[in-house]
């Protein structure tokens, strides 16, 4: 009797497809770490992105032992994203082999690579790599050190008073200084904060060291906040404004509203929406009818966010300045100009509801609570903002946002 013989497969996958998960991982990735403080994305948009980056993570699992050739690349590149995504899928594959390639790939890492390898490691449990973390908290370079600290102190695993953790804080580069400070948050929002050098960080050249600082002051409740940001919003400071809008108690909307004012007009708008007053949203209607298609545009921005209506109009340009980018001269930003009529038209059915509340977001109003129906609507700025009022007042209601 003829017989045939088995197929011998030499997969038990289809390497393109694994390749195909590990570069959306990638994609993914980058998407989620610039969605964190998004505008636009609520709370469920951001869980799906999630909810997608481990589906592409369990694809590139079924590779099993062969998945540590098929990174290799990966693991070398300079990319951060392409580096997120071969470490995360050789530390979840849990084999001794892969741990110990990516744990040595990271003490080698530099600048945007380095990054990525310690975004992976702060995502994953310790059990396979505390004490190569440690290690490098103790004994590596200072953007070691602090990528290590904020692995250990996003699990728990890091005493608040460690002194590698305050010989960062104060350090000269940036990117030291601010995972040191998101490493602060992580252990000070958890127990009784610790006495950190909050005025002597406060003034680092950088921006990003100073807003890590200042959301580390936020969450934490610390009292002297309020007086140090309208100090830091009349030098002026941009970011400091967006804090003092989003924690602004009612009797001091009108006085914020007056500095949102005097930024440039691609500011107001999104500035307006953190304050979210009625006299916010009726300064918003007056610049949505400006001649200026930067401070129409951005008005618009900020009363769809408000509101939750939808006031967009024609789509225009942004007009060249005299020293525009010789780039934006061929490729000039796209703005959306509001259809005036429909806001006034809006404005006049609601106007009586909205005078009524003090805080508006996406059609609600969250200055006091902040219901079922209005966590799934607002974005996660403003989600983020209502617990950070909350923590300033001394009520921990929600947990500050994720600190990779």
């Amino acid at each position: 009797m003829p017989t045939v013989a088995p197929l011998a497969r030499a997969w038990r996958f289809i390497p393109a497809r694994v390749l195909s998960h590990l570069e959306e991982l990638a994609y993914l990735w980058q998407r989620r770490r610039a969605s964190v403080y998004s505008d636009s994305l609520t709370l469920r948009d951001f869980a799906y992105l999630s909810e997608r980056l481990e589906a592409h993570l369990q694809g590139a699992l079924v590779a099993g032992e062969a998945l540590d050739g098929m990174v290799a690349e990966l693991l070398a590149s300079t990319d951060r994203d392409e580096v997120f995504a071969a470490a995360w899928a050789l530390l979840r594959s849990g084999g001794g082999g892969q741990v110990r390639s990516v744990l040595e790939a990271f003490a080698k890492a530099r600048g945007p690579a380095l990054a990525g390898f310690g975004e992976a490691l702060t995502l994953v449990p310790l059990a396979a790599t505390e004490a190569t973390l440690r290690a490098a908290l103790a004994h590596g370079s200072p953007q070691h050190a602090a990528w290590a600290a904020l692995a250990l102190a996003h699990h728990g695993r890091l005493d608040p008073a460690a002194p590698e953790l305050a010989g960062v804080l104060l350090h000269e580069q940036a990117d030291v200084a601010e995972l040191a400070w998101r490493a602060a948050l992580c252990l000070d929002t958890r127990q009784a904060p610790q006495a950190r050098p909050y005025a002597e960080a406060l003034r680092h050249p950088d921006p990003r060291v100073v807003d890590a600082v200042l959301q580390a002051a936020v969450w934490t409740g610390q009292p002297w906040l309020p007086d140090t940001l309208r100090h830091l919003a009349a030098a002026p400071d941009g970011r400091a404004l967006g804090w003092l809008a989003a924690l602004a108690q009612p009797a001091g909307q009108d006085a914020v509203l007056a500095q949102i004012a005097e930024r440039p007009a691609a500011e107001r708008g999104p500035l307006a929406a953190r304050l979210g007053s009625f006299q916010a949203l009726e300064s918003v209607l007056a610049w949505m009818a400006s001649d200026d298609p930067r401070l129409a545009a951005s008005a618009t921005l900020g009363w769809n966010r408000m509101t939750g209506l939808n006031a967009d109009g024609i789509r225009g340009v942004s007009p060249a300045g005299d020293e525009a980018d010789p780039l934006l001269l061929d490729f000039p930003e796209e703005l959306v100009l509001p259809d005036l009529p429909k806001a006034r038209q809006q404005w006049d059915a609601q106007r009586a509801r909205w005078q009524a509340g003090l805080r508006w977001s996406r059609g609600h109003d969250i200055q006091g609570s902040l219901s079922s129906e209005a966590q799934r609507w607002i974005d996660l700025q403003a989600r983020w903002d209502f617990g950070a009022r909350a923590a300033l007042a001394g009520q921990r209601i929600i947990p500050p946002p994720p600190p990779v």
